[in-house]
């Protein structure tokens, strides 16, 4: 047998150990045997792995080197002839993007891919491109018409009988229907969600609905129960290796542990999700952590250092278009001059009580 044959054949094992790696949540590990697999190949192989990496290395918040991947996978692509690799390299690179912030490319990107696959009448690529459409609509603001393509992915996947599609459909819902102020609504979409990942062994989806319940319990006023279900998903994004779900998640925490008068626990967990989003380059996540310092700076009579933080999450939110957390800004500027809250809520379409005084209950 030549070294070549020896090499490729390694390549395919290491592969084929890896997809089973991240179809169990195992991502780091994954991705260590996906870059093992990459030496050894060429052509069709070498984009499929490309694209596997891609997608393993955005699962963690490793966004600029998924760019990186994708980018590549896609020029491949093209080199290849396969339009369809392209277009499915094309959506993971939309998703990358939108998570360092940069929306509108996502925005154009994903049109783009719709298009395509209804074209080839792909109804797996229609179900995902829509649900990843309905994810970048809440990133922008516009809630109401991510809550609507949210459901029209939930209807794609539930006519392909694609139960962990479903269930992130239903994530998706919970999430926005939680941001319009629906948080009843939402507790109910993440619960049946979290029935569904149970069942499917699925220990991403499980993690996130268990954050998606601790959330919408959170707004309900059960800090205890909202505590019980962030502990949860922090232990399994810990696990999988998920460093940008766990920061959410963290943020969360704090801000429970805020409402439950305990300030320097919450600046603990705050501070932490900070940290990782700034690696992660995230800049909505820094955004939200600027305004809960800001809250905890103006509960601890700082109220200078509390207005610069407001300030500049505001500048932070301008600056990427997005448009609920540059309102939620404003309102806290609002509330720490003792002025009436601004009138962007209703621009947006958003309805969400409890956020006149200090601290603010942001979903």
């Amino acid at each position: 047998m030549s070294k070549k044959s020896v090499k490729t054949s390694a390549s395919k094992e290491a592969f084929r150990k890896a997809e089973s790696l991240r179809a169990r949540s195992k991502y780091p590990e994954a991705l260590a045997l996906y870059k093992s697999a990459l030496k050894g190949t060429r052509g069709a192989d070498r984009l499929t792995t490309l694209l596997a990496m891609a997608d393993t290395c955005r699962m963690i918040g490793e966004f600029s080197t998924a760019v990186g991947h994708y980018e590549k996978a896609i020029e491949l692509a093209g080199t290849l002839g396969d339009k369809v690799s392209s277009i499915d390299g094309t959506v993971g690179l939309a998703l990358s993007k939108r998570a360092l912030g940069d929306w509108r490319t996502a925005l154009s990107l994903l049109k783009k891919t719709l298009k395509y696959y209804d074209r080839l009448g792909d109804k797996e690529g229609i179900a995902f491109t829509l649900w990843s459409l309905a994810g970048t609509l809440r990133v922008k603001g516009d809630i109401p018409e991510a809550v609507k393509t949210f459901k029209l992915a939930l209807r794609a996947f539930s006519s392909m009988g694609d139960e962990q599609g479903v269930g992130y459909s239903l994530c998706g819902i919970g999430g926005s229907s939680r941001v319009r102020g629906r948080f009843l609504e939402s507790l109910e979409h993440y619960a049946a969600a979290n029935e569904l990942f149970k069942d499917l062994k699925d220990t991403f989806g499980t993690a996130y609905s268990h954050c998606g319940i601790g959330n919408a319990l959170r707004m309900r006023g059960d800090l205890e129960g909202a505590r019980d279900h962030f502990r949860k998903a922090i232990r399994l994004y810990r696990r999988i290796g998920d460093i940008v779900s766990y920061s959410y998640t963290l943020w969360s925490m704090g801000k429970t542990y805020m409402a439950m008068g305990k300030r320097v626990k919450a600046e603990d967990y705050i501070s932490d999700a900070m940290s990782n989003f700034r690696k992660t380059k995230d800049p909505r996540g820094v955004a939200y952590c600027k305004l809960a310092l800001a809250e905890l700076r103006f509960m601890a009579n700082k109220k200078a250092a509390a207005k610069k933080l407001a300030d500049a999450a505001l500048k932070e939110a301008l600056k990427y278009g997005f448009g609920v957390e540059a309102c939620h800004a404003r309102a806290m500027m609002a509330v720490m001059s003792g002025k009436s809250l601004p009138g962007c809520y209703k621009k947006l379409r958003l309805l969400i009580p409890g956020l006149t005084v200090i601290p603010m209950n942001i979903p």
